[in-house]
Formats: C-alpha cells, sequence, structure tokens
C-alpha cells in the first residue's frame, strides 16, 4: 500500500512544490471572483445497493442538462445511467432541473429534488419526484406548486412520507391517494420538523421516521407557542419589511417536544413517554431493528445528562437503558449504530475522558469497549458483521491528523488503513467491501480514490490539481508547539512569506475561532480561496498565526471542559500567550499584531480588541457574538449553564463588559439579515463604543445572512474591505 502510495502522491508534491518558483502575485479580485481556482470533486456519490457501483452527477458535454453516471467498482468503467435531458417534470412537460437525488433501497427508485427554496441556514423546502427506473414513469410527490420538506420512501417503496404546512403526509405511489397524519400544524406546532435552534444546534432538520416494516411512523412534535420572536428588518422594495424567527436566547423557554408514533393501519397515534419534565431536549428518535421498539434520546436542559429509552410503541410506555452524565456537558453525537441481532447495539462515550467505542445491548449492558488510549473516535462509519469489522475516523497517533480504522468486535485487532499524512473520510460501500477515499493535506488539495476495506487503493477517481495555483507563489503553514508561563503546551500552525527573511521584523494576523470543541490547527488542505487570501497578505508582509487555546478539541474531553462556566477565560487567556510567544520571535514585530475571526472568532476579536486590548493593534470581527445572553440557548447554555445560575460567568465572557478598555482599531462586519448571531450583537456594542467617543469601523451587508450567502461579489467586496483595512492599520 505505502509503495502504490508514493506513485500516486509524489508527482502532487512535486507540483505543489513547483508553485514556488512561478513568482505571480495574487490578486482580491484574483481568489474571490474569478473562478479560476475551483477544484474538481466527484459531485454527489451515492452507493449502489449491490455495492457493485456507485452513482455520481455530472454535466453532459456540450450540453446543460445533469446526468446520473454510474461507476463499475469492478473495471472502473462509467457510464451514463440516468440521461437529465430525458427526465421530464410530468406537469409542465419541461426538463426536470434537479439539484439532489437518493436512490431506493431496491435500486429502482430515484427520488429528485428540484426548485429548491432556502428557508434558514441549513435547510430548504422543494418539489420532489418518484422517478421509476423500470417504467420510466415519473410521479409527483405532491401535486402542484408546493414545495414540501423532508422525503423519505417507505421500506417497500410503495409510498412517499413528507412534510407539508408543519404537518406530515403520506402519497401512495400507485394510486396516488395522499393521507394527512397529523392535523394540528401551524406556526406554534411543527410535526416532523425541527424548529430553528434544534436545527441549528442538533444538527437535525428533519424530525420524522418510517419504521422497518414500513406500517408505522414516529415523529417529534415542537409546540413553540412560549418562545419569542426575534425580527430584523429587510431593507429591499420601497417599504421594506420584518422577518421574524422564533428564537430562544439563553435562559429563554424552549420548544416543548413531544414524540408520537402514527400506525397506518389503525390510523391512530400513540404518544410516548417522555417523564413529567418538559423543559428538557428530544436530540434524536432512532427504531430498533424490530420495528416495535424506539430509542428515544432525552437530555436535560443543563446537557451534562443523556438518557436513551426504549419505547413500546404500541403501548408508548419507555425505559431508560444507558445513561451518559458529564461534570459540564455531554456532546450529542450520531453513533448509534444496531447491529445484526436486532438487540446490541455500538455507541461512542467520552466516559474514561476520550471519545471511544461501546458496544452495549439494549438493557444497558457493556459487552465491551472496542477501543482505547489517549486519543479519540472521529466518524464511526459501520460494521462489517460478515468479517467482523468496525470502521471509523479517528485522531490516533497524531491530534491534527484524521485517519481511517478499523477494530474487530472483539476490541482486538485495531488497524491504521491510511499511511497518507492528513485529513481522510470515507464513503463504504453497503458491504463494506469497499469505500470511496477522500483525504487532503496543507501541501495537496482534496484528492478522492476508490479504496479496498483493508485501504488498497484501486483507482483515482478525481484528479484534483487546480492547474492556476501553478502561477503563483504559495505559502504552507507549518506546525508548531509553545509552552504558556503556566506549563501548557498548545498547538499552533503559522505562515511566513515564501521570500522570508530571517533578519527583518512582521506583522502578525491571529486567525481564530476557538469555540469549545472546535479545531482549526489540523492537517488538511482546508479552503481553497482562505489559503489563496493568507498567500495574499504574506506577499505584503505578513505573518499568519492560529492557536488551539484551552477548551477547544482533539485532545480529549478534559481539556475541552476547560472551556466550562466562562468561555473568554482561556480564549483570551491564551491568546495573550500566543501573543508573547510571537513576541520572542526574533522575525515577529511585536508592536504589530492583529487579530481576525468570523462568528466565535469574531466574538473573540471583540475580547482582544477590549479584554485584552493592550496586546492587539487591530482586529476584524465578523458576524461576532457580543454577548452570549443575546445567542441561543442550547449552545450558550451547553458551555455556560443557564445565565440566572451563572451571573458571574455571563459578565466575564461578556465583550460588552470591557468596552471602557477599546483602545481602537476595530472593524466590525456583520449581515442585517443573519439569523444565527443577530447583528443585534454588533449594534449594542458599537453603542457602548459611541456612547465613549470610542473610534472604530463598521461594514454592514442588507439582505445577508451568518454565511454572506449572495455570490462572488458580497465575498469580493468583504474581503477588500478587510484587506484594505489590514494594510492601513496592521
Amino acid at each position: 500500500m505505502r509503495r502504490l502510495y508514493l506513485i500516486f502522491i509524489l508527482p502532487l508534491i512535486a507540483n505543489n512544490l513547483l508553485f514556488a518558483t512561478a513568482g505571480k502575485e495574487l490578486t482580491v479580485e484574483e481568489i474571490f471572483a474569478s473562478g479560476k481556482f475551483r477544484g474538481k470533486y466527484l459531485n454527489s456519490p451515492r452507493w449502489l445497493p449491490d455495492s457493485k457501483a456507485f452513482a455520481f452527477l455530472k454535466r453532459d458535454e456540450g450540453s446543460k442538462y445533469t446526468s446520473i453516471y454510474k461507476h463499475d467498482v469492478k473495471t472502473g468503467e462509467e457510464s451514463k445511467w440516468i440521461d437529465g435531458a430525458k427526465l421530464i417534470d410530468p406537469a409542465v412537460g419541461d426538463t426536470l432541473r434537479f439539484s439532489d437525488y437518493w436512490i431506493s433501497p431496491s435500486g429502482q427508485k430515484i427520488l429528485f429534488k428540484t426548485d429548491a427554496r432556502r428557508v434558514w441556514r441549513h435547510f430548504d423546502d422543494a418539489k420532489y419526484f418518484v422517478f421509476d427506473i423500470q417504467s420510466q414513469n415519473m410521479t409527483a410527490v405532491r401535486d402542484g406548486n408546493e414545495r414540501i420538506r423532508h422525503v423519505k420512501l417507505s421500506p417497500d417503496e410503495t409510498l412517499a412520507g413528507y412534510v407539508f404546512g408543519n404537518n406530515i403526509y403520506v402519497k401512495n405511489l400507485k394510486t396516488g391517494k395522499i393521507i394527512q397524519l397529523t392535523g394540528d400544524g401551524s406556526d406554534t406546532i411543527l410535526n416532523g420538523l425541527a424548529d430553528w435552534v434544534y436545527e441549528e444546534e442538533f444538527g437535525q432538520a428533519d424530525r420524522w421516521r418510517w419504521s422497518p416494516d414500513g406500517k408505522k411512523i414516529a415523529f417529534c412534535r415542537s409546540d413553540q407557542k412560549d418562545v419569542p420572536f426575534f425580527s430584523w428588518m429587510e431593507y429591499d422594495g420601497k417599504y421594506g419589511g420584518v422577518r421574524s424567527v422564533r428564537y430562544p436566547k439563553a435562559g429563554q423557554k424552549n420548544s416543548v417536544v413531544t414524540v408520537g408514533v402514527y400506525h397506518l393501519n389503525s390510523g391512530k397515534t400513540v404518544w410516548m413517554e417522555l417523564g413529567s419534565e418538559t423543559d428538557q431536549y428530544i436530540p434524536r428518535i432512532q427504531w430498533a431493528p424490530d420495528g416495535e421498539t424506539l430509542i428515544i434520546w432525552r437530555m436535560n436542559r443543563l446537557q451534562n445528562k443523556l438518557e436513551l429509552l426504549r419505547a413500546d410503541v404500541t403501548s408508548g410506555d419507555s425505559k431508560t437503558f444507558l445513561t451518559e452524565t458529564d461534570s459540564c456537558w455531554v456532546d450529542v453525537v450520531d453513533h448509534l449504530i444496531f447491529l445484526d441481532d436486532g438487540y446490541s447495539f455500538l455507541w461512542t462515550s467520552e466516559q474514561d475522558g476520550y471519545r471511544h467505542i461501546y458496544y452495549y445491548d439494549l438493557d444497558g449492558k457493556l459487552i465491551k469497549q472496542l477501543t482505547h488510549g489517549k486519543w479519540e473516535v472521529g466518524q464511526v462509519y459501520g460494521v462489517d458483521e460478515t468479517n467482523g469489522w468496525v470502521y471509523f475516523s479517528g485522531n490516533r497517533g497524531n491530534m491534527r491528523e484524521r485517519h481511517l480504522f478499523r477494530v474487530n468486535l472483539q476490541g482486538k485487532t485495531l488497524k491504521k488503513l491510511t499511511v497518507e499524512p492528513g485529513s481522510h473520510s470515507a464513503d463504504f460501500a453497503p458491504d463494506f467491501s469497499v469505500f470511496i477515499h477522500t483525504y487532503s493535506n496543507i501541501f495537496i488539495s482534496p484528492q478522492t480514490v476508490l479504496a479496498r476495506a483493508g485501504g488498497y487503493t484501486m483507482r483515482r477517481l478525481v484528479k484534483n490539481e487546480i492547474e492556476a495555483l501553478k502561477e503563483y507563489d504559495l505559502a504552507y503553514p507549518e506546525f508548531i508547539s509553545f509552552t504558556t508561563s503556566d506549563g501548557v503546551k498548545l498547538s499552533a500552525k503559522i505562515i511566513k512569506p515564501v521570500d522570508f527573511d530571517p533578519a527583518k521584523k512582521y506583522p502578525v494576523l491571529i486567525y481564530g475561532y476557538s469555540g469549545p470543541a472546535s479545531q482549526l490547527v489540523h492537517n488538511s488542505w482546508g479552503r481553497t480561496t482562505s489559503n489563496l487570501w493568507y498567500t495574499l497578505l504574506t506577499q505584503k508582509g505578513y505573518v499568519i498565526f492560529t492557536v488551539d487555546q484551552r477548551g477547544t478539541g482533539g485532545r480529549g474531553k478534559a481539556f475541552k471542559n476547560l472551556a466550562y462556566g466562562d468561555i473568554g477565560k482561556y480564549m483570551i487567556k491564551d491568546h495573550i500567550e500566543a501573543v508573547k510567544y510571537l513576541s520572542s520571535l526574533p522575525y515577529v514585530d511585536s508592536q504589530r499584531i492583529g487579530i481576525w475571526g468570523w462568528s466565535g472568532g469574531g466574538y473573540l476579536t471583540l475580547m482582544a480588541m477590549t479584554k485584552a486590548s493592550d496586546y492587539f493593534k487591530a482586529g476584524i470581527a465578523v458576524a461576532p457574538v457580543s454577548d452570549f445572553r443575546l445567542y441561543d440557548s442550547i449552545w450558550s447554555e451547553r458551555y455556560m449553564g443557564l445565565p440566572q445560575d451563572n451571573k458571574a460567568g455571563y459578565d466575564s465572557t461578556s465583550a460588552l463588559t470591557y468596552t471602557d478598555r477599546y483602545i481602537g482599531g476595530l472593524l466590525v462586519v456583520h449581515g442585517l439579515s443573519d439569523d444565527n448571531v443577530h447583528a443585534q450583537n454588533t449594534m449594542q456594542f458599537i453603542e457602548k463604543l459611541q456612547a465613549a467617543a470610542k473610534p472604530f469601523q463598521i461594514m454592514v451587508y442588507p439582505g445577508k445572512n451568518h454565511s454572506m450567502l449572495g455570490g462572488s461579489s458580497v465575498y469580493l467586496h468583504l474581503y477588500k474591505t478587510i484587506t484594505e483595512f489590514i494594510l492601513k492599520n496592521l
């Protein structure tokens, strides 16, 4: 395997090393508006049920249509499977322009998504069609121009369930008959879909599930009538308008969630027993393989206790069979994987201080801990029971990297499947015989190959060499570590100019996000535009620096827990330590150290420019939180507790507390339609600066959300603004 890897990868390294010989300087326009640095990637791969091929999307040459192609695992042959030009919307007789697709378990039907419209940050509503490959028939899941959400085919593929108007419906694909399962959906009652905060912080918008036998549907019902609205202005048109979302800020009321199971045969809903407490979270529901048992994840408001309930879907009775607790918080991860016996399952937990894989039965009895050690399991991809392997990713051996591993169900014979330095991910075939392997590192943009389950590379799938990069001098990060004044070793990376001269003095721009459990110092390519922008700054004579402070991820639960109760404590302490370390380097101009970040990194910047203003000359805060009492309940309380219980912590971690220490040199940027971190945060912060007659700069983007989505022109303007500010003030 190592020999094959060298044959494959050395030309790429050689090409990248050539980049530093070209000499052309970058511009902001080239990076964010030219499109010349777009990489190649495998578009939307989906495994076929027999594991003999996978499907992917490809624009037909000389055509405006996208078709579905198949890649044969054995031969490597690629062929057109579904001709996009021949997919017809039956209602209008025109070609279906789809944006996503799903292959049914039998491989005989395809669900297409089209005409999508973004609702909030992470999901949209759209029109959906079911295509029968054998008959070539296209069926609309819901007729007319109405958009729907969270469409799923039943296990036998005869029914399609979906959410419309906050109610759940099921359509018979043979007869066209539609039945409505819930009837109380409204602006305050959400059936089968998440409210804003669940979607954002628990990472799940879709809240209903078919039973394995297709005879029942489990769903969450959210009553958000007591959740306060947050509203903001939209400025388009003559009079503009107001947009609102029910948004629970820290300490405010959340939705009350209940769980029901609708029985299609009887037409009745049975409600599951969740206990007497209603101020709690139900982050997940999942069917057990028997189709008669529903697993419900129940978490208390403080998020330091997670229980798994086993509910009888006929009676609604439930019983707790597994409990996770922590002195600070318990993370919610999607790692509950049932084995074929239907009674035992895999679960990941940080109970020994690091996230590892555990093997349990449904009585909560531990059968075996499968992985051990001072390293963390990342993603669990699944179980090949035929051969007895569990496949997963982890940072064993190097906390800055993510590799692929497998271990047997006895917890022995742990094998590392990847040797290339960097970050690796996998998409396994249903039978776990092969996987689509994507990896990158700081020198190599993401590459995709097809590999055998044991790690042997079969063939390259995507050659992602960005030719335009060869025209420029690129600067690459170096990984370093430094020790704080109180003896803690921190991981960091630094980017120096290509023509670095150790005899010169360089200004430094620190980039940070630094939220609890996050990790910025890792061996991966990241975003090409970000890499190029940092190279542009090094070409202007700047050094770029990033540190993972205490409270970040990759180093175990105790290290993460240092963030609890006062997010800003070690965030600022360790960035001051970083400034002291940088100032000790002979090539750093200690009077010209700046900082920037987005979202949590924007918060870091506000804190640096106020609480630690003596150490930073300039800062750029994009979409910053200024006070976590203004942010949402789930995120803020997970790491800070309730405001009424931790007033001192919320005061200490608020940038509003330290505005009297602000000296100058700050640019604040915010999208005025940010539904995540409201522009209110920026407005309250700058109001305090204005009241004290302190200078600052601000840039706002009307109609733009937390990610500033709105085309390349927005990013071009944003990064030109930031770049000019840096050149002038640092």
